[in-house]
C-alpha cells in the first residue's frame, strides 16, 4: 500500500497553505511495504483457492470493518488522491470494506477500501504497491490528475460489479479513459475465477486469470517473471496498447524465445528493487517450501546510506518467478493465516527476530485479509473472509461472511 500525493489531495480540495502545513504531518505517506499471497486450489487440503495480502503502514494505524449499503442510479464515486470520478449509471451493490479510519483522511469515510465482498460474492484485495521504470514513465506517467488510485479501485469494483470478469473490465475500461495515478496490483475473484490486474504504467494495463495450479507470493514487486498469452481473452485481458506502444517508444522487451516480456517491459529493474522487498521474498518462499539458495540465488547484503550501514536484507542475482511451485501439498487454512505472520524464523541470516532485518509478519502490519474461495458454493456464502486488524504475527483471524 502506498497511500501517496497528501500535497496534491490538498490541492484538489482548495485547501489553504496555512492548513495544508498543519495538517500535512499527520497525513499518509508512501510506503511500499505489502504482501500479496495467492494460493491455488490444487495446493491446498479443502480444494478451496485462497488469496489475500498484509499492509504495512505503522504501528497502531486505525482501520475499521463496515458495509457500504446500495445505492441507486447516479451514485458518484471519487478521490483525493485526484479528481478521479465516476458516476454509476445503475443501482449499486452492497458490500463489506476495511478502509482506513475517516481521521486519516479529513473526515471522509470512503478511504481505501481494502478488502471486502459484495453481494453478488465478488471479492477484492486491494492493493500491493509496485514501480515501473524509467522509460515506462518516460512514456506513460502516471496522471495525479484524474487517474483512479487505490483510495477507490475496491470501492469501484465491488460497488458495480456482479462477477470478478466484470470488475476487470471496468477497471480496465476506467484506466484507458482516466489513467492511473498509483502502480498497483490487486486481485479480483468471484466463486468461478481470480483474477490478478496490476497497472503497468498512466494507461497500460494487465490482468491475468491465477491457475489452479499456481502460487504466488509478491511483496512490492512488479517486474517478477511471468509468462502470458496476450492473444487468450479467456485467461487474459490487458489495454490495447500494451506491446504497440512501448515498441513504438523503444524500450519493449522479449524473451529468449521472442516473446513479449510485460513484467521486464514496464517494471522496475532488479537494480531499483529494494532489499526488503527481496528479503520478503525469499522469507516467503522459504515458508511454501521452495527455497532459494543464499550465495546462489540470492545474497545477504547491507545497504548503506550517507556512508553508513543503513538495512540489511537480501538482494537476489536475477529476477524471480511470480509463480512457483510449494515444497508441498495440502496447504490448511491455519498454515495460510499464518504465512502473513512469517518472520524469517527458518532463514540464516534474514531471521526478523535476531538479524534485524524486515519481514511479512512486520510490526507495521495494520490489516491483512484472506480470502478462501469454495467452489461449487452459492455465490453468497461460496467466499469466507478471514480478517485481522493488527499485527499478523500475534492476531486473532476472524471469519466473516462478507457477502
Amino acid at each position: 500500500m502506498r497511500k501517496t500525493h497528501p500535497v496534491n489531495a490538498l490541492k484538489k480540495l482548495g485547501i489553504g497553505l496555512a492548513f495544508g502545513a498543519a495538517t500535512i504531518m499527520s497525513m499518509p505517506t508512501s510506503a511500499l511495504a505489502c504482501t500479496q499471497i495467492y494460493m491455488g486450489k490444487n495446493y491446498t487440503a479443502d480444494g478451496n483457492t485462497y488469496y489475500g495480502r498484509a499492509e504495512d503502514f505503522g504501528k497502531r494505524y486505525l482501520k475499521h470493518y463496515g458495509i457500504e449499503p446500495a445505492h441507486e442510479p447516479g451514485f458518484k464515486y471519487s478521490s483525493i488522491e485526484s479528481a478521479f470520478e465516476y458516476t454509476s449509471n445503475k443501482p449499486t451493490y452492497r458490500y463489506s470494506y476495511v478502509r482506513d479510519h475517516p481521521s486519516n483522511w479529513m473526515g471522509r469515510t470512503d478511504a481505501y477500501s481494502e478488502a471486502g465482498i459484495n453481494e453478488k460474492g465478488v471479492s477484492c484485495s486491494a492493493t500491493l504497491s509496485t514501480s515501473y521504470n524509467e522509460k515506462a514513465e518516460e512514456a506513460d506517467p502516471i496522471t495525479e490528475e484524474t487517474g483512479i488510485g487505490e483510495y477507490s479501485y475496491a470501492s469501484v469494483i465491488l460497488g458495480e460489479s456482479a462477477t470478478a470478469r466484470e470488475g476487470v473490465e471496468l477497471l480496465g475500461r476506467l484506466i484507458d479513459d482516466q489513467g492511473v495515478c498509483t502502480n498497483d496490483q490487486i486481485i479480483i475473484a468471484d466463486n468461478n475465477e481470480t483474477w490478478l490486474f496490476a497497472t503497468l504504467s498512466a494507461h497500460q494495463w494487465i490482468a491475468m486469470k491465477l491457475a489452479d495450479d499456481g502460487a504466488s507470493l509478491t511483496p512490492n514487486i512488479g517486474s517478477l517473471n511471468h509468462d502470458v498469452d496476450l492473444d487468450d481473452p479467456e485467461n487474459c485481458l490487458h489495454s490495447e496498447g500494451i506491446e504497440s506502444m512501448p515498441v513504438e517508444k523503444g524500450f519493449a522487451k522479449y524473451s529468449a524465445d521472442g516473446k513479449f516480456d510485460v513484467a521486464q517491459t514496464y517494471g522496475e529493474s532488479l537494480a531499483d528493487s529494494g532489499v526488503n522487498q527481496w528479503s520478503r521474498y525469499v522469507q516467503g518462499r522459504d515458508y511454501f517450501g521452495s527455497q532459494l539458495t543464499e550465495g546462489t540465488d540470492y545474497d545477504i547484503i547491507t545497504v548503506k546510506k550517507d556512508g553508513k550501514p543503513d538495512q540489511k536484507g537480501a538482494m537476489v542475482s536475477e529476477i524471480q518467478p511470480l509463480f512457483f511451485r510449494p515444497g508441498k501439498s495440502g496447504w490448511s487454512t491455519f498454515e495460510l493465516i499464518r504465512a502473513f505472520g512469517n518472520r524469517g524464523e527458518n532463514v540464516p541470516g534474514l531471521n526478523a527476530n535476531t538479524d534485524g532485518v524486515y519481514c511479512i509478519g512486520s510490526e507495521r502490519n495494520t490489516e491483512i485479509n484472506l480470502f478462501q474461495i469454495r467452489r461449487g458454493y452459492d455465490p453468497e456464502v461460496a467466499t469466507i473472509q478471514w480478517e485481522m486488524l493488527s499485527r499478523a504475527a500475534y492476531s486473532v483471524a476472524i471469519p466473516l461472511y462478507s457477502a
